[in-house]
């Protein structure tokens, strides 16, 4: 994937000014999982091909907003 995917709106307790330190921190994993999508900032920064991705929020309308996009 060539450039990073931002979030397509704000989301307050977003992690986008983290993302990359994340990334920084857990390398290339197999299997990511986002107990808190929101915007999914951290999950639309990653800089390796997405192998097995999984979201999750305690809104389920959150998850459910993903899934339609």
């Amino acid at each position: 994937m060539s450039g990073e995917l931002r979030a397509p709106f704000p989301w307050f307790g977003g992690k986008s000014r983290a993302a990359s330190i994340v990334w920084a921190a857990l390398g290339n994993v197999a299997n990511y999982v986002e107990p808190f999508a929101g915007s999914l900032a951290v999950l639309l920064a990653r800089p390796h091909t997405p192998r097995v991705e999984t979201i999750n929020d305690l809104d389920g309308m959150v998850s459910n907003f993903w899934r339609a996009v």
